[in-house]
């Protein structure tokens, strides 16, 4: 064999061409960075939700704990990151100890946990905000020029990972409404449904994944797959799917086949668009299949019980319910949050998953920001004398399925 030839070279990176979670590539990219940037001890990601202008973290590779953990805020209140943003620069601080006293939770936090000096790079797609890149060391004045050369090549790398995620999710979302848009299905719900719904999945899924130890990419992840949810709906016809009145028992069985349809819709666009190996991939397809799945085992379509049920199902379920409680259709009025609370709670324990009803209870404030963020364009569409045809189903009168 030729001596010039070698064949035994371990590629520091392969993690990355795997089935993996972003916060186990971003571990990847971290150990393969010790090598040259040995002073860099922690590397995180926040991401940025422009309709609500809301900085969030998603993913870190801190070695001794997340010191950031389910923070949020919004941009327009984090001066230091708004001037990033505004200028498109990336900024380099020496010693954090000059903002030690500084009003900002997260700069705070970050100088407690022992790091001294940040570098944070801006993330865009298509020349809109994404979020943020941030390299900290427990050193100061280490972040010299050959250093952030190599941190500079790194958040490229990262960001092409943040982007390809979030690509998955505009693809999937844009399949959904292509699809609908040339079957007959055409939704009663809109689309500020499903902007409150999936918000109000990542207020619960925030706090249930504290309660589990689990990372801020589960809380985003439920946000990304929340709208496919009914993506099964595409393969249920007009005439069930629309029907004014109630469902025969022959129609409702077919109306419940949307659930199993819908992870076959989910599996096959993952199949055609070489998306199988996306982590989001199993978190879609358990939401389309199972959040009709009931506590108790009543549900559909394979009578899961308790914590047979994967937890995202029973997130999207508690916020699906609770939406479609309070947003007013043609064949009935909003119910007022309380009167939706009250009903919730109700539901609780039997239909839906207890710790998710109270994290939605507890939640008050959070809630009615949502709402008022996402009004329903049904609502202002009856307040100009129109009205969308609409279902009632087997979540109660006033619910749909």
């Amino acid at each position: 064999m030729d001596s010039k030839i070698e064949f035994n070279r371990t590629d520091i990176l392969a993690q990355l061409n795997n089935r993996g979670s972003l916060s186990e590539k971003i571990l990847a990219i971290h150990d393969a960075a010790r090598n040259c940037c040995e002073f860099i001890h922690r590397i995180s990601v926040a991401i940025y939700d422009p309709k609500l202008d809301l900085l969030k973290t998603l993913v870190h590779s801190t070695d001794d704990g997340n010191p950031l953990a389910g923070y949020q805020a919004r941009l327009a209140d984090i001066p230091s990151l708004h001037r990033i943003f505004l200028s498109g620069k990336p900024r380099v601080v020496h010693d954090l100890a000059a903002f030690a006293d500084r009003e900002q939770a997260h700069t705070r936090r970050i100088v407690e946990h022992g790091f001294r000096s940040s570098y944070t790079i801006p993330m865009y797609s298509n020349e809109q905000l994404t979020g943020f890149i941030f390299f900290n060391s427990r050193l100061p004045n280490v972040l010299n020029e050959a250093i952030l050369t190599h941190l500079d090549m790194m958040a490229r790398l990262i960001s092409l990972l943040i982007g390809m995620e979030l690509n998955l999710v505009t693809t999937m979302h844009g399949a959904l409404k292509t699809a609908a848009s040339f079957s007959s299905y055409r939704d009663p719900e809109t689309g500020a449904h499903l902007d409150r719904m999936s918000h109000f999945s990542r207020l619960i899924a925030s706090e249930i994944a504290r309660d589990r130890g689990l990372n801020d990419e589960f809380a985003e992840a439920i946000l990304w797959a929340a709208p496919m949810h009914d993506i099964g709906k595409i393969a249920i016809p007009d005439h069930i799917l629309l029907k004014p009145g109630k469902l025969t028992r022959d129609e409702f069985e077919l109306m419940k086949t949307h659930t199993t349809k819908g992870r076959e819709i989910i599996d096959t666009m993952l199949l055609n668009f070489n998306l199988g190996n996306a982590s989001l991939a199993p978190v879609m397809t358990n939401i389309a299949e199972f959040h009709h799945e009931n506590f108790d085992g009543s549900g559909y379509p394979r009578g899961l019980k308790a914590e047979a049920i994967p937890i995202e199902a029973r997130i999207i379920a508690t916020a699906d319910v609770f939406d479609a409680l309070t947003s007013r259709r043609c064949y009935k009025p909003a119910w007022d949050n309380a009167s939706a609370f009250a009903e919730i709670a109700a539901l609780s324990g039997w239909k839906l998953d207890r710790r998710c009803v109270e994290i939605l209870l507890d939640n008050g404030p959070a809630i009615a920001e949502i709402q008022a963020r996402f009004r329903d364009e049904a609502e202002m569409e009856q307040d100009m004398g129109q009205c969308r045809p609409g279902f009632k189903g087997t979540h109660g009168a006033m619910l749909k399925v």
